[in-house]
């Protein structure tokens, strides 16, 4: 039996049969008693809810559909809010125009209001959403609210705010939905794609019809380098969406993963024939000429490699991945760091909380001579990302190269404490005690440089000279 059908077999449960209508008729006057009829659309609502609970998906959607028919004001509201949220879930397109159809049955209402919060996030108007879930949760939204919330933050890109409100909403343990695939993206985004993976596969057990959380999988996957399983979560949000613009998008995104993972298996010429093949016959994909890029620069063809990645620019010159892969390839690839530097630039204006792009904008810095530049980049990373050694080595060669020694060692033994077999830190160590004219201090990291296996002959020539008692001049 339908949803819809439950609800009607609810509300004639309640209403009088033709018998007792005779019966009715018999009785005197004053003994009748007026029953009012039950409105369908709360049992409606109620069942929404329940069935809500229980995970059911459809029948949910079904229900709160039939509820929004029925009922006006705040109840309306909260039937037309919740199947917005659950259709987005369910990746049924028309989740937007409910929530805002939500928030014309009850302007002042917290449901309406979460609902539409996420609608804006999702639109990328991310001032307008955070106002939206601060409504809701002055109206008392309570989970809904902060999952609200979360997507808010996400849109203002301020991620550690979002992870916080997004396991308010109880996205940790999946207890809400949207607020567990909220979480997911939010880790995935955050480079933790291994603690997501748990949370989307209780909520694929629990709602097996949830779209969101199969693409939201498939993202988290190629993120794990398991391009041909994020391929079958892609396969499966296709299948069971209804109208979503991303399943396209996204089967041509996890093609791609599968075809990088020849790389990681020592096959980089298949990856690179099957990702011509897509490219071909998806030319204005910027998704597929980065895959392709980076299957050219496995195989060392870095000129076919930057051509690729100059398309992709072209394609989506938004797109902050597409800038830095294409720096990254002159500055590695090419050994260009002055062209590096302003697609590594546009990245980090993209991504600022990205510390991947303002290392390695930092690093181009440092080979490009700017190193009062490379300075300014790198110390609030090394602030906001205190763990990553690649931030604390090019500040300190940043530092050294700009002959402030002692700033240099400062930065460095961060570095040697997060990456203690480093030749190059030990070098770089070794070369800052040079300047500061500290024999003792160069000849202990001259000594580690060496024995990690530093190769570059000025270093080593000088570390035999003051080990032999040669004062440093």
């Amino acid at each position: 039996m339908t949803a819809l059908a439950w609800i009607l077999a609810a509300a004639f449960a309640f209403a009088p049969s033709a018998d007792n209508k005779d019966k009715d008729k018999k009785k005197p006057p004053e003994t009748a008693v007026a029953v009012p009829a039950p409105n369908p659309g709360e049992a409606a609502l109620r069942l929404g809810r329940e069935l809500e609970g229980k995970h059911e998906l459809d029948t949910a959607i079904d229900a709160y559909q039939a509820a929004a028919a029925a009922l006006a004001g705040a109840p309306k509201g909260e039937a037309l809010a919740r199947l917005s949220i659950l259709q987005h879930v369910r990746g049924v397109a028309a989740s937007s125009a409910s929530a805002e159809a939500a928030a014309a049955a009850d302007p002042d209402g917290g449901w309406p209001a979460s609902a539409l919060a996420m609608a804006r996030a999702r639109e990328g108007k991310a001032d307008e959403a955070l106002t939206l879930a601060r409504k809701a949760a002055s109206a008392g939204g309570d989970a809904p609210a902060q999952a609200a919330l979360g997507a808010a933050q996400e849109a203002a890109r301020d991620m550690p705010a979002a992870e916080e409100a997004y396991r308010a909403a109880g996205g940790a343990d999946a207890a809400n939905v949207a607020a567990a695939i909220g979480l997911a993206r939010v880790l995935r985004l955050t480079r933790r794609p291994a603690e997501a993976e748990p949370i989307l596969q209780k909520i694929i057990a629990a709602s097996p019809g949830a779209v969101a959380a199969y693409k939201e999988s498939a993202r988290v996957k190629m993120a794990l380098g398991r391009g041909a399983e994020a391929m079958g979560d892609g396969a499966t949000a296709a299948a069971l969406a209804e109208g979503d613009p991303e399943v396209a998008a996204l089967a041509v995104e996890t093609a791609v993963a599968g075809a990088l993972d020849f790389i990681a298996a020592q096959k980089a010429d298949l990856a690179v024939q099957d990702l011509m093949r897509l490219r071909d016959a998806n030319p204005d994909s910027a998704v597929v000429r980065l895959g392709l890029a980076r299957a050219l620069i496995a195989t060392r063809k870095p000129d076919a490699a930057i051509v690729e990645l100059q398309k992709a620019v072209e394609i989506a010159p938004a797109s902050a991945d597409a800038q830095y892969q294409l720096g990254l390839a002159q500055h590695l690839q090419k050994q260009n760091a002055v062209a590096a530097v302003p697609f590594l630039e546009k990245a980090a204006a993209s991504d600022p909380g990205n510390p991947d792009y303002r290392i390695s904008l930092g690093a181009a810095l440092v080979d490009a001579k700017q190193y009062d530049r490379a300075v300014a980049e790198l110390t609030p990373v090394t602030r906001s990302a205190p763990s990553r050694p690649e931030g604390w080595i090019y500040l300190g060669a940043a530092q050294l190269q700009a002959k402030r020694y002692k700033d240099a060692i400062a930065a460095l033994d961060k570095a040697a404490a997060l990456a203690p077999t480093s030749a190059q830190v030990e070098a770089f160590l070794a070369w800052s005690y040079f300047g500061l004219k500290d024999a003792a201090g160069f000849k202990l990291h001259g000594g580690k440089a060496r024995a990690l296996g530093h190769k570059e002959a000025t270093l080593l020539q000088y570390l035999t000279r003051i080990e032999g008692g040669e004062p440093i001049k």
